[in-house]
């Protein structure tokens, strides 16, 4: 027989949205890195409608959080991409969206995050599911604000998209702690189709 559950109360709701939007800056953040990595020549995924999903999972509070995210190239010229980044987050309390949509000048190269500092990068093999094995140029980053906040970012090498991201954060001032790995599910990026 199953344990019984009880509704979530609107106190741990409060947090949980709060963490979820806490979740959703920081894999806007992760997202909007990517393109500041990159030289406008010969990219493979520079074409409208160049797309790729992801998705995660994480549990706050002992409630589940379902991530699915979607980037997609909708214009671009020969200094910029325009880039639409849609999000939900799944919840037994409900589902929360975000669309953003920006201009990212692909000229510039900069491993700045505002409010993390980059601890480390290097290569490495990489299985992601459904996609193989992938030589990855990973890049460590450290919260300046938040102790023990940590976020990473794994980049094809060869196709110079990111395959994965993760965020942890260890529990602080009334926060849980909580760990999510967005991982890509699909791609029409030649390189990175299945």
């Amino acid at each position: 027989m199953g344990e019984a559950t009880t509704p979530p109360t609107a106190k741990s709701r409060k947090w949980l949205y709060a963490v979820v939007a806490v979740v959703i800056i920081v894999v806007v953040v992760g997202a909007l890195l990517y393109w500041f990595f990159i030289k406008p020549q010969g990219i493979p995924w520079l074409f409208k409608g160049a797309y790729a999903k992801y998705y995660g999972e994480t549990t706050v509070l002992f409630i589940t959080v379902e991530m699915n995210v979607r980037i997609e190239v909708v214009d671009y010229n020969a200094t910029h991409a325009k880039l639409l980044m849609y999000m939900e987050a799944e919840t037994p309390v409900g589902t929360q969206e975000f669309q953003n949509v920006t201009w990212v000048n692909l000229d510039e190269k900069s491993y700045d995050v505002e409010g993390y500092n980059l601890k480390k990068t290097y290569e490495q093999e990489v299985y992601i599911e459904g996609f193989g094995t992938r030589t990855c140029i990973i890049y460590e980053y450290e919260s300046e604000t938040t102790p023990k906040t940590l976020m990473t970012i794994y980049v094809d090498k060869n196709v110079e998209w990111p395959v994965k991201i993760k965020y942890s954060s260890e529990a602080a001032q009334e926060m849980p702690s909580m760990s999510i790995v967005l991982t890509i599910t699909e791609s029409n990026i030649p390189g990175l189709k299945k």
